[in-house]
C-alpha cells in the first residue's frame, strides 16, 4: 500500500501541471472570477444582514513530551507550544453602502466578462 502511494506521487505532480492553454485561460478569467466571488459574498451579507469576518488567533497548547530533565536523563516534561486557529465572528454592515458596492461590483463584472471573453479567444488563437 505504501509503495503504491509513492508510485502515484509523480503522476499526481504531473497532473497538477497545466498546459500553456490552460494557464492562459486561467489568467484570462482570474479577475472576473474574483469579482464574481465578491458579488456572492456581498449578496450573502445583505441577505443575512451582517458580514462574517475571519480572524486568526493564537491559542496555547499544553502537552507532555519525552525530554531531558535537569536532574534526570530522560523524563516527561511539559511542552508548551501554540496553534493558530481561524475564528469567525459577525460584523455589522451598512446596508446602503453594501448595496452600492454590489451595484459597482456587478458593473465591473460585466466589463471583466467582456475582457475575459476576448482574452479567452486570444488564448484559443495563440494555443490551439
Amino acid at each position: 500500500m505504501r509503495y503504491t502511494a509513492l508510485a502515484l506521487l509523480p503522476v499526481l505532480a504531473l497532473a497538477a501541471c497545466a498546459t500553456p492553454r490552460q494557464q492562459c485561460d486561467r489568467a484570462a478569467v482570474h479577475d472576473r472570477d474574483i469579482v464574481g466571488a465578491l458579488i456572492i459574498e456581498t449578496e450573502q451579507n445583505l441577505k443575512r444582514g451582517y458580514a462574517i469576518e475571519t480572524e486568526l488567533r493564537t491559542e496555547p497548547r499544553f502537552q507532555f513530551c519525552y525530554g531531558h530533565h535537569p536532574n534526570r536523563n530522560v523524563g516527561m516534561v511539559l511542552c508548551n507550544s501554540s496553534d493558530t486557529v481561524e475564528v469567525e465572528r459577525p460584523v455589522a454592515i451598512d446596508t446602503a453602502s453594501e448595496k452600492a458596492k454590489l451595484k459597482s461590483l456587478r458593473e465591473r463584472y460585466a466589463v471583466l466578462s467582456e475582457e475575459a471573453d476576448r482574452a479567452l479567444a486570444q488564448c484559443a488563437r495563440t494555443h490551439p
